[in-house]
């Protein structure tokens, strides 16, 4: 299936917030407290933020967007729906440009994941990101990831 990407709404956080992955749903439970939080701060905080949905139904699959630490360093974020399944393989072809061009604005991009989510591991290293540490953040283990340009 196709994937289209759109800027994303308020709309977008409230729905995502209620059908996040399994995955992404424990991850910002132990990081922020709550789904809605976290989708919350990502859309408010961001530079930019994008909604990425099945193109034939516009069933939203996920959100990320791109935060300013400071002038060299950016955050970039990422959460899933279950419809992230549908349209994984455009996805990840699409996922690898942003990162670079992410990269690009930003000399160093930085940000945690949850040791535990093999998949989102899996990703971060396809799109060329190095995990450099671990720490305790609630219950869970994340590790820090980076990826300098």
């Amino acid at each position: 299936m196709k994937v289209m990407v759109r800027q994303s709404t308020q709309a977008d956080v409230d729905y995502l917030a209620a059908n996040l992955r399994e995955e992404d749903r424990l991850e910002v439970l132990a990081s922020h407290g709550d789904t809605k939080t976290a989708l919350q701060t990502g859309f408010d905080e961001s530079e930019e933020c994008w909604t990425f949905c099945v193109a034939s139904t516009g069933e939203v699959a996920g959100m990320y967007g791109l935060g300013k630490i400071d002038e060299i360093t950016g955050m970039p974020w990422l959460l899933t729906a279950p419809a992230i399944h549908k349209v994984w393989l455009p996805f990840l072809k699409g996922s690898k440009k942003w990162v670079k061009e992410a990269n690009e604005k930003y000399k160093v991009l930085t940000n945690y994941c949850d040791e535990d989510y093999t998949v989102a591991v899996k990703w971060l290293q396809f799109v060329g990101f190095t995990f450099i540490n671990k720490t305790k953040i609630g219950n869970k283990t994340f590790l820090e990831m980076v990826r300098i340009n």
